[in-house]
């Protein structure tokens, strides 16, 4: 009888010592629940594309803080937007997480004209045009005894040195020798060719766009085909080097003018 009465003790015993032991665990987890407010983490709003004052106000009203981590130039975005964000967006943070964000700077960096006068060739003269950033555009060929040797630089028909800054992305014009101060080729045949198609092969024949007329309900210059050309193909008809070829373009061949792509690639130069 003794002994049974101490079994249902020490079993009793037993059941408060583990309540005992649980409850204290739920106080234990709502404790750190509270201090960590694990429970209450906060969806990160997607911010690219706002401006940097819309950015601090959304930020704001969700108790989250922020600060600049870098600063890239697009053209194509506005000035002081947000092109990137850390933490991404819709992720789930704690209430007062710093998000870090990237913002579009309001002018493009600067870098230094290369040294390409005097010493460097067209396809050099590329390269490191690329290598720094800027763009290659019109090939003015002057009178010179070195065929594509490099003679001066421009920028919108100013003339530029080595020492010049320009922000990246600039265009840069290269004047070039023309070998014998004469080059000609023959005129290349541009009919019925897209825009962007015509545009790369004047770069190869060392021939620049001239005025370029789009016809009614042109939208795409790129996308839209040539029509007619100034100066226009023919047997004996020739241009030197550098100079310009006007183009018009329109949506759709106009009826009656049919291409003739064997004409594409016939071009001659002239001695």
């Amino acid at each position: 009888m003794l002994k049974k009465y101490f079994t249902k003790a020490l079993l009793y015993n037993l059941l408060i010592a583990i309540g005992i032991i649980i409850l204290l665990l739920i106080i234990v987890q709502k404790g750190l629940n509270s201090y960590t407010k694990h429970s209450e983490s906060i969806t990160v709003p997607p911010l690219q594309g706002m401006t940097f004052e819309q950015v601090k106000t959304v930020l704001g009203n969700k108790n989250l803080n922020w600060e600049i981590m870098d600063s890239v130039y697009d053209m194509s975005k506005p000035p002081m937007s947000i092109v990137d964000q850390n933490p991404k967006a819709n992720s789930r943070v704690k209430e007062g997480r710093t998000v870090y964000i990237t913002i579009n700077a309001t002018a493009a960096p600067t870098t230094e004209i290369p040294d390409l006068v005097g010493r460097s060739s067209l396809k050099y003269a590329k390269m490191q045009l690329e290598s720094y950033g800027l763009k290659v555009g019109e090939l003015i060929y002057k009178p010179d005894p070195h065929l594509n040797a490099v003679i001066g630089i421009q920028v919108k028909g100013k003339n530029l040195t080595k020492k010049s800054r320009v922000p990246r992305g600039t265009v840069i014009d290269l004047i070039l020798g023309d070998g014998l101060g004469s080059s000609k080729i023959s005129v290349p045949y541009l009919i019925g060719l897209k825009y962007e198609e015509a545009e790369f092969k004047l770069k190869g024949y060392s021939l620049n766009i001239g005025a370029v007329v789009t016809a009614e309900g042109v939208s795409d210059t790129a996308g839209a085909v040539i029509y007619k050309q100034i100066p226009e193909y023919g047997p004996g008809k020739t241009i030197r080097m550098g100079e310009p070829i006007d183009l018009f373009l329109s949506k759709e061949l106009p009826d009656g003018i049919v291409p003739d792509p064997s004409l594409y690639d016939k071009v001659d130069s002239i001695p």
